[in-house]
C-alpha cells in the first residue's frame, strides 16, 4: 500500500493519518505499507514524535497487524526517531529517504 502524504505536519493530523493507514491496511489485508513523506514540510517536537511511535506499536499489537512499514521523509520532518520508538515495540518499519530504497527494503 502506497500513502503519499503532503502538506505541514501537525501531531494530530500524523495520529489521525496513521490510524487510518492502519485501518485501511486492515481491511484490505495489506501486510506492506509505504508512507511517502517527502512532500511534508515542518517539524514535530520530540514528545511528539516519540507518542506516534507508541500510538503505532500499541494500535499494531491490540489489532495483531503483522505489518512492513517504510518511512520515506527527509530532515527535519522525519529524522527516524518515532519509527526507532515502534521498532523498540515489535514494530517491522524503517526510514529511508528515497522511495526506491523503500521499495526494496519492504520487497527483502
Amino acid at each position: 500500500m502506497l500513502v503519499t502524504v503532503k502538506g505541514s505536519v501537525s501531531f494530530a493530523a500524523a495520529s489521525m493519518l496513521f490510524k487510518q493507514v492502519w485501518e485501511t491496511a486492515a481491511e484490505n489485508q495489506v501486510n506492506k505499507i509505504l508512507v511517502n513523506n517527502l512532500a511534508v514540510h515542518g517539524e514535530l517536537a520530540t514528545f511528539e514524535r516519540y507518542d506516534l511511535g507508541v500510538e503505532a506499536a500499541a494500535y499494531l499489537t491490540e489489532h495483531r497487524m503483522n505489518v512492513k512499514v517504510a518511512i520515506v521523509g527527509r530532515l527535519p520532518t522525519v529524522n527516524g526517531f518515532g519509527v526507532r520508538v515502534a521498532r523498540n515495540r515489535g514494530v517491522a518499519t524503517e526510514v529511508f529517504s528515497t522511495q526506491q530504497e523503500a521499495l526494496n527494503w519492504l520487497n527483502s
